[in-house]
């Protein structure tokens, strides 16, 4: 992917339980038109063992120090920790 090599499966982890049961789950049905649109391609992958994915809370995604106003308090300085954590892992 991007002329990195990968060996093997990329991990995805999102807190959205719909749509990680859409992937996982061949049976599931799509609700939305924007869903079905890449559905094939993400299913695939799922498939040929490109990618997995899984469920992370809320309380504990990191991308949501990204994405979203930092909370305040404990939640902040441990999502910040974490963060760290990944970036500088020794």
């Amino acid at each position: 992917m991007i002329g990195i090599p990968v060996e093997g499966p990329s991990y995805i982890e999102g807190n959205n339980q719909s749509v990680l049961a859409n992937i996982t789950i061949p049976d599931s049905t799509l609700k939305k038109k924007s869903q079905s649109i890449a559905y094939h391609f993400v299913r695939e992958g799922a498939v040929r063992e490109e990618w997995r994915t899984t469920y992370v809370s809320t309380h504990d995604n990191e991308s949501d120090l990204l994405t979203k106003q930092l909370a305040s308090g404990d939640k902040r300085k441990g999502l910040v920790k974490n963060l760290l954590h990944h970036i500088f892992r020794t």
